[in-house]
């Protein structure tokens, strides 16, 4: 699969949560248009505008999965949380980069951003779910 790739919410991505699969599909929206700035070549000030609108949307996804996680009683919060906190750690230096002399490459940034995107919900957020669904859990997002 080429880097520049654009991502789209198929059933092998989806966690059976509409709610968050929905949230999933909009981060994708905001990659894709990511990939888009990169095969127009836009500035770099452009690509950085559209990285902090996908952090600051990742922010309030995180905010209300660990909430989520939270009322499940969830064993392994504590490490999805870290998850989460070390993605917008580095998503926010790779912004704070583009802005720089040296400024990273943004397939780079891309490249991690799907890497990322990829495994967290096909390994990481299927957990939760998958913890609901074995303790039949009627809890909603």
């Amino acid at each position: 699969m080429e880097t520049r790739e654009k991502m789209v919410l198929s059933d092998k991505l989806s966690i059976d949560n509409p709610e968050i699969d929905n949230e999933h599909k909009k981060l994708f929206e905001i990659y894709n248009e990511l990939v888009d700035l990169i095969e127009l070549k836009k500035s770099r000030e452009d690509f950085a505008r559209i990285l902090t609108m996908m952090t600051d949307y990742s922010l309030k996804h995180f905010k209300k999965e660990e909430k989520y996680m939270s009322l499940l009683s969830y064993p392994k919060i504590n490490e999805h949380i870290a998850y989460h906190r070390n993605y917008i750690y580095t998503v926010a230096m790779y912004n704070i980069d583009l802005l720089s002399e040296n400024p990273p490459n943004p397939v780079e940034i891309i490249k991690f951003l799907k890497d990322w995107w990829l495994n967290h919900i096909i390994k990481v957020d299927s957990m939760y779910e998958n913890f609901k669904k074995e303790n039949a859990l009627n809890i909603k997002y």
